[in-house]
């Protein structure tokens, strides 16, 4: 009888010991879902900002202006 308490013991603490490790466990997979989310948020921002300048052509570009042909000027002497 006494072995059979001695086995219900351990048991149980083992039980208490592994809830323990999943509750620390349960607590920094929260935060690593915390912090993928923020960065989430952020690769999302960059990437609209990135769609933007991509949309707005390259930098320095200009318009044509009328009767521009698009060749330098001193191709068009």
């Amino acid at each position: 009888m006494r072995w059979i308490l001695i086995d219900v013991v351990l048991a149980l603490l083992a039980l208490a010991v592994l809830a323990v490790l999943l509750l620390g466990v349960w607590r920094k997979v929260k935060a690593l879902s915390r912090t993928v989310s923020s960065a989430s948020e952020t690769v999302g921002r960059a990437t609209e900002a990135l769609a933007v300048a991509q949309s707005s052509g390259p930098v320095g570009a200009r318009t044509a202006l009328p009767g521009d042909t698009g060749r330098s000027p001193s191709a068009q002497r």
